[in-house]
């Protein structure tokens, strides 16, 4: 066998994105504000809003998910001057990174799956450690943006679980959702990479990823 271990990210990947929780605030944020503005518009903002401090939150300006998920909300919320809303609207997020829904293919996958993995996931440790208790999951080897001070698609959070697998770039399968954090981030490593597209997006043809599929069901056939 090519690997000798997979990478797996985790919201998107084995259990769902806060997509839901996400339109739930920017939904209330929209019918509170003063303006025209629409929901679209305020999903825009945050969003944008957290990418950016995400991208500059690495070494020693390193920030929690939990304190740029706040701050972006903050600011969204003086960005289109919404005041009368709880201000603990953020514990609508919180609240589901621990206890978020789990795909149907998950469970099935991880008895199959015959090699050691790492999750690497851009999230906050007592969170994901939190979530995995809540659907039965142990893993050995857990690597987050705490412990390497970094975000996907950055280098360092890749390094790190290679240097705690004590794997080289090409021992390992990295498998994740996203294209942008999983699939480029892995590239940047020399890392091979499987974009697990859920949602069957249109892949261009400059897309790096190794390999993909629909569900982690593909995984296990290249790995046979």
């Amino acid at each position: 066998m090519k690997y000798k271990a997979l990478f797996l990210d985790f919201y998107g990947t084995l259990v769902h994105e806060d997509d839901a929780a996400i339109a739930t605030i920017t939904r209330k944020i929209s019918y509170c504000l003063p303006s025209s503005n629409t929901q679209k518009e305020v999903a825009s903002y945050l969003w944008s809003e957290f990418r950016q401090l995400s991208k500059n939150s690495f070494g020693g300006n390193f920030r929690t998910q939990r304190e740029i998920e706040i701050i972006s909300i903050q600011k969204t919320l003086i960005c289109f001057q919404c005041k009368n809303l709880d201000l603990d609207i953020d514990e609508l997020l919180f609240s589901y990174w621990v206890k978020p829904e789990i795909f149907e293919d998950t469970l099935p996958f991880l008895e199959e799956n015959a090699l050691p993995v790492c999750i690497v996931s851009n999230i906050d440790r007592k969170d994901i450690l939190k979530a995995m208790d809540f659907h039965g999951m142990a893993f050995e080897n857990i690597i987050t943006s705490e412990e390497a001070r970094s975000y996907k698609p950055r280098p360092e959070i890749f390094q790190t679980a290679l240097e705690k697998m004590n794997l080289s770039n090409q021992e390992v399968l990295h498998i994740g959702d996203s294209l942008a954090a999983d699939v480029f981030g892995a590239q940047k490593l020399g890392i091979d990479s499987f974009w697990l597209n859920r949602k069957n997006r249109n892949m261009s043809n400059d897309c790096p990823a190794t390999y993909s599929g629909n569900t982690l069901a593909d995984v296990l056939k290249i790995l046979l």
